[in-house]
């Protein structure tokens, strides 16, 4: 039996791979709380198609990249605007945005702007920029930024290097194949000492797995590539999804390394064309009375409707895709329910809570009104570690984890309960036999940061395989933490 071991990361309980019996215990996956805009996009050289941001932190404060596209004079002069290009927002704290004034391109006369790029005749779809931690990357290729060109020939990756991420240099197309018409994520992992890169592709269409409603023989998907040197590229090859029931058409993919852990974390966006019950748009918002030239004038883009989805990976290969939707477009408010509404920005920031003596929580940004009206980008909140957890019900339930060592002397929980809830973490030996005087009792409460006690001191058992049996009732369990 495998031996895991710990050290000083988080486990987070996003999966059951860390059990190896479990009972009347169930994964949850939690809704992300809306808090409100944080940027407004209502520049004429952003407007009503802005979309596929960027959080990154550059080691002073975070930096929001989007793409800018709409009309000069308010009408659509094709499906995605009458130009593209890419802008920058500033934040500290994570929950308010500012656009510094650049000057580095001019849009209509003026460079009294945020846009760190601009192609003169061309749209820019996406440009996906990441600061490059790779060790052997030099100071002036500290910043990539990827971005997907259409072309006679084909379909191909061209990349983009800056020292700055202001400024930015065409370096050369890049030698791996693929779609590439979305947001295509690409990062330096250090526990392989390779890049990821996370590409927009396509498939045919497995007919066993079709849902009922799905209009298209082909699927978009996501596949990975790997390089060492940012060169030379591995064939990309499609993730697993571990025999997934169903086929979804996936539009960004958002796949991240989730802070201290080895876990991975994606929250795509799914596609989904509704043409074959277009009754309902007789009753769903009309986007200011765009839908109906939109289903005329382009077909699937008045009838398709974007959400997120949350999918997570201990290898970044094999994937536990949720069937139903993280993030879905909302009540009805007269602009959503859209075709490119709802994106979610790629990373994430840790911030304050708005309420005092409460812990810090996971801000995502998310874009709103999309097609109908200048874009915003808005704040929606998780508990710390909250995307996921280990539910019982008030019946209860039980697991027991596979046999680990760990390094540390404390242990931390993240958990959730009742008033009349009820957690209790009982250590084991590796051949399932309890450990006298390691018995938490039980606990109740609601904290993300809870020391968990035990009659004899925990580092006795550090470097010694052992079991946790985990009791919980009218409760859910985040995740867990050695210190």
């Amino acid at each position: 039996m495998k031996t895991y071991s710990f050290a000083t990361s988080k486990e987070v309980l996003w999966d059951t791979s860390v059990a190896q019996n479990i009972h009347n215990l169930s994964l949850r996956m939690h809704e992300p709380i809306r808090k409100g805009s944080v940027l407004n996009c209502g520049e004429k050289y952003e407007g009503e198609h802005c979309g596929y941001g960027q959080i990154i932190f550059d080691g002073e404060k975070y930096r929001l990249y989007y793409r800018g596209s709409g009309a000069n004079d308010g009408v659509w002069q094709t499906e995605h605007g009458d130009h593209g290009l890419w802008c920058v927002a500033y934040s500290y704290d994570g929950k308010t945005f500012e656009k510094p004034c650049l000057e580095l391109f001019e849009y209509n006369g003026s460079a009294k702007n945020n846009i760190v790029m601009k192609l003169d005749g061309e749209f820019i779809d996406n440009f996906s920029i990441f600061l490059d931690s790779a060790p052997h990357c030099p100071t002036e290729e500290k910043y990539k930024a990827l971005m997907g060109v259409w072309a006679k020939e084909g379909t191909y990756l061209r990349l983009y290097t800056s020292a700055d991420g202001l400024s930015f240099k065409f370096a050369r197309d890049m030698d791996v194949r693929g779609k590439f018409d979305s947001l295509n994520i690409c990062f330096w992992d250090e526990n392989i000492q390779k890049y990821r890169l996370y590409l927009r592709d396509y498939h045919a269409l497995d007919q066993s797995k079709r849902i009922d409603c799905e209009t298209e023989t082909h699927v978009r998907d996501i596949q990975v590539a790997f390089s060492e040197d940012f060169l030379t590229w591995s064939a990309p090859s499609p993730l697993d999804y571990r025999n997934s029931r169903y086929e979804f058409q996936l539009y960004t993919n958002n796949i991240q390394r989730y802070p201290d852990t080895d876990i991975f974390i994606g929250m795509p966006t799914r596609y989904v064309d509704r043409s074959a019950d277009a009754k309902n748009y007789r009753h769903l918002p009309d986007l200011l009375g765009f839908r109906p030239m939109l289903t005329e004038k382009y077909g699937r883009t008045g009838t398709a409707i974007t959400e997120a989805m949350l999918m997570t990976s201990r290898d970044g290969i094999c994937f536990d895709r949720t069937q139903e939707a993280f993030y879905t477009p909302g009540i009805e408010n007269g602009e959503n329910w859209a075709y490119g509404d709802g994106y979610f920005a790629y990373g994430m920031i840790k911030t304050s809570s708005d309420f005092a003596g409460e812990p810090d929580e996971i801000s995502l940004y998310v874009t709103k009104g999309y097609r109908s009206r200048p874009v915003n980008f808005e704040r929606y909140t998780v508990r710390d570690d909250g995307f996921f957890s280990w539910h019982a019900d008030f019946e209860g339930g039980w697991a027991i984890t596979k046999p680990f060592i760990f390094d540390g002397s404390e242990l931390h929980l993240n958990f959730a309960t009742s008033a009349l809830g009820q957690i209790s973490i009982e250590i084991l030996d590796e051949h399932g036999n309890a450990v006298d005087g390691y018995s938490s009792g039980r606990l109740f409460g609601n904290s993300t940061d809870r020391l968990c006690e035990f009659d004899k001191p925990l580092s006795c058992l550090a470097g010694r395989p052992v079991c946790f049996r985990i009791t919980m009732r009218d409760a859910d369990l985040y995740s867990f933490r050695f210190v």
